[in-house]
């Protein structure tokens, strides 16, 4: 392998072209401190925006299917403030509907009957009833709130949930010390739990965490006053207009450049800083850099040569730290047909839920100009075993309307769907509305994104049991004190699985370890 000669020494490279990476570049050329330096990032693919990624279905060319991350919600001020910033076009991003399905234990109700107990199939005890005005979920951690701070009748609103974490004791364990589906399961029946997990979709977001952090995650995300928003031109615009920005102002994107190794080295000035190993096009690539920013998650992290001053086997604490997550795999499933069939029974957009592996799926906005319409199926957590056993077929599913043609439905094509996952996600789709198969009820194209693969290894990281995640989310923004090297990005957040996540632990590691000013878009 040829070796490239070093170039001149940047002041900060980043690994790692989404949106935690791109924006960390933006804020510090845009920052006092870091105007008029060098600053380049270097992309393992050939695109910005890491786990954004809005494709355009073939036929709907005002649609935006988003393969990646979805929405922001009304709690989450960083990005809201951003995207504001960056004049970027907002619209709702509808969830529950009333005429929306809820096929549930082999009963096809809709989302309006989910808070009727008469109607659902779960045998709930009516000291569980206020679930169904509060939310199941939200009842649970009253109860178990009660529990930790020896008080009736808590305010989720006023909870100061990071010294629950900090002091919470239940039965005598640390709160961090008990997943929260444990104390889940003791403050509500064994019915209440099993309905709200069905109805809410996913399989993954009472599973794996500690109670200190899952509690106040579910109910930040998913809490009645919540509200959503998307960006009308897809969420991959986000990533799309800092890279923008972040050239417009010196910043440079290397693609499809591997970084294989780093360490930290002395410069003739006497200053230390570190050098990368680069793999780009079969060249082995050495850049040196003063500043180095690794946005990226743990499976990225782990997937370098565990080698020098910050990653060398012998750093016990730093190993421990990247650890410190599980990566939560989900994939992403889209399917086109030629007529909305599911207008037919009365609904237009917004999630239904149901039992089968399918678990949720959305009807996605495809703009006005087509009667086509585009279901995403959104998958995580316990039921991927029951779709692996599809996701190899070699035969992938045939898109029709030019997918093989130059039109711009670049990611579309990029991510082909295996043809017995599609037909088997196609059955269960007309199981859970109720519906026979016709020919005109049957897709006409698929793409299909798994985020469990390889570099990502997961779409979330979620803190586990045992895990201090207040102490490790800041101990790893510098792994090793005093070496110029940062980690960033939403694995090691307090908002994990979201954007949000990604950029406030840019900032922390911009303001506390770089020492730049708050932004200039928050108040």
């Amino acid at each position: 392998m040829k070796t490239d000669a070093l170039n001149p020494v940047l002041d900060v490279a980043i690994v790692g072209a989404g949106v935690s990476g791109l924006y960390s570049g933006w804020r510090w050329l845009t920052s006092a401190q870091g105007k008029g330096t060098r600053v380049e990032a270097f992309e393992l693919s050939h695109r910005v925006g890491g786990r954004l990624m809005s494709a355009q279905p073939p036929g709907m060319p005002e649609g935006r299917v988003e393969l990646g991350g979805m929405r922001y919600t009304s709690a989450q001020t960083m990005v809201s403030s951003l995207v504001s910033y960056l004049k970027l076009e907002t619209v709702p991003f509808v969830v529950a509907q009333d005429p929306n399905m809820a096929y549930l234990r082999g009963r096809h109700l809709r989302t309006r009957d989910l808070s009727d107990p008469a109607k659902v199939p779960y045998d709930i005890p009516k000291s569980d009833y206020e679930g169904f005005t509060k939310g199941f979920t939200a009842l649970a951690a009253e109860r178990y709130l009660e529990e930790v701070l020896h008080r009736k009748h808590v305010d989720l609103k006023t909870v100061d949930w990071d010294k629950v974490a900090e002091t919470g004791r239940y039965e005598g364990h640390s709160v961090r010390d008990l997943t929260m589906r444990y104390i889940y399961n003791r403050s509500v029946s064994h019915e209440s739990f099993q309905f709200a997990e069905d109805t809410s979709g996913y399989d993954s977001i009472f599973f794996t965490w500690n109670a200190a952090d899952g509690f106040p995650w579910n109910i930040g995300d998913y809490g009645a006053s919540i509200q959503y928003s998307r960006l009308k031109e897809g969420y991959e615009m986000l990533p799309k207009t800092l890279h923008q920005r972040f050239e417009s102002v010196g910043g440079k994107v290397h693609f499809e450049h591997r970084l294989q190794r780093f360490d930290t080295v002395r410069f003739d000035d006497g200053s230390e800083g570190v050098e990368l190993h680069l793999v780009h096009a079969g060249h082995h690539k050495v850049v040196r850099a003063r500043k180095l920013i690794l946005a990226m998650p743990r499976r990225s992290l782990e997937l370098l040569d565990q080698t020098g001053s910050v990653l060398g086997k012998e750093h016990h604490e730093v190993h421990k730290l990247i650890q410190s997550v599980v990566p939560i795999p989900l994939f992403k499933l889209a399917l086109c047909y030629r007529t909305r069939w599911w207008e037919e029974l009365g609904i237009t957009q917004g999630q239904s839920v149901t039992d089968l592996p399918i678990r949720q799926c959305y009807y996605w906005p495809v703009g006005d100009d087509t009667k086509a319409g585009a279901i995403l199926i959104y998958n995580d957590g316990l039921d991927l075993a029951y779709w692996a056993g599809l996701r190899n077929d070699p035969e992938g599913f045939p898109n029709e309307d030019g997918t093989d043609s130059n039109d711009p439905a670049v990611e579309w094509k990029e991510n082909p769907a295996p043809k017995l996952m599609v037909q088997e996600a196609h059955r269960q789709l007309l199981e859970m509305h109720g519906l026979e198969d016709t020919p005109e009820r049957r897709p006409y194209a698929a793409a299909y994104r798994d985020w469990g693969d390889d570099p990502f290894g997961g779409g979330a990281n979620f803190w586990p049991q045992y895990v201090d995640s207040q102490h490790v989310s800041k101990r790893i923004v510098q792994p090793v004190k005093g070496k110029p090297v940062y980690i960033c990005g939403e694995a090691y957040s307090h908002a994990q699985g979201w954007v949000e996540g990604a950029l406030a632990t840019a900032e922390d590691m911009l303001q506390n370890h770089l020492g730049l000013q708050p932004p200039p878009y928050q108040g």
